[in-house]
């Protein structure tokens, strides 16, 4: 009859113990549940708590919790690439803009002009729509990139060479503004693995950045298959948003230039499995690609 009380007792102790877990779950749900309803309402950084000891529910709660904070990273994340997307717009309707503006006034004034002064603004005219060929050329060549029908043959390619081919071709450029330039490329073969004409694409891009934003001295070295392009800068960059699309320097655009060069340089460099980076120091940038 003893052991037959204490097991009601026990019993007893159990469903009692039971009930009450059960009633602090609920409560801890609904209090979840309220916590969640104005966590989603307001913009807050808050996040979910338990009271109980249950495992289950405490991983309920670390997988709301992280649920939460992947998707206040993608509204960040969105909003950054709204406010990109509103400033590429806008950059790209100033530069289409602004050279037939400028041609249609010329146009205009072709009527009253005498024969010298017709030649030079048809000299201008001129300039100003190979200014737009190549700003459109550029858009073209970044959406061709980036849908990826632009198609990467990787092989291995004299880097060296690609190099020397490529400065030699902005010669006459850095000629003009009285770039000092410093080279070191081996004079033996150095032979990695990359795409020849995306490669020669990314080099012509860096070169003409260097010489379009920098002044009086350009180094470039080969080293181990690192390709390093040095120059002295005119003014303070940000190396953070260098290659950003549609990020230029000048914030005037005065030079023409739709921010797209690195842009594209970056995004080949990455499907060529390479690497690009840049840093600033003392007056001087350094943009480095690495060819694995």
């Amino acid at each position: 009859m003893t052991i037959l009380i204490i097991a009601c007792g026990v019993l007893a102790a159990g469903f009692f113990a039971g009930l009450v877990w059960l009633l602090l779950l609920k409560a801890d749900l609904r209090q979840m549940r309220n916590k969640l309803t104005a966590i989603t309402k307001t913009d807050t950084n808050a996040q979910l708590t338990t009271k109980t000891f249950d495992k289950n529910a405490a991983a309920l709660t670390q997988a709301i919790n992280e649920m939460l904070r992947q998707n206040r990273q993608n509204f960040v994340e969105l909003q950054c690439t709204e406010t990109t997307l509103k400033r590429a717009i806008t950059n790209i309707s100033h530069d289409l803009r602004t050279p037939l503006t400028a041609a249609r006034g010329y146009l205009q004034m072709l009527a009253s002009a005498d024969e010298e002064t017709k030649a030079r603004y048809i000299e201008t005219i001129r300039s100003r729509m190979e200014n737009l060929s190549v700003q459109m050329d550029g858009l073209f060549e970044f959406a061709k990139i980036i849908e990826g029908s632009a198609p990467i043959n990787i092989q291995p390619v004299n880097v060296a060479n690609i190099l020397r081919d490529v400065l030699s071709e902005a010669y006459i450029e850095l000629e003009r503004k009285h770039f000092t330039v410093k080279t070191n490329i081996p004079s033996q073969p150095s032979i990695h693995q990359a795409d020849p004409e995306a490669l020669r694409r990314v080099l012509q891009n860096l070169i003409k950045n260097a010489y379009v934003h920098g002044h009086e001295l350009l180094e470039i070295s080969l080293t181990a298959g690192k390709i390093k392009i040095t120059n002295k800068t005119e003014g303070p960059i940000n190396t953070k948003h260098l290659f950003d699309r549609f990020y230029t320097a000048d914030a005037s655009r005065s030079n023409k230039n739709t921010g797209l060069g690195l842009a594209i340089a970056k995004e080949l460099i990455g499907r060529m499995n390479g690497q690009i980076t840049a840093r600033a120091e003392g007056g001087m940038v350094t943009v480095e690609v690495e060819l694995r």
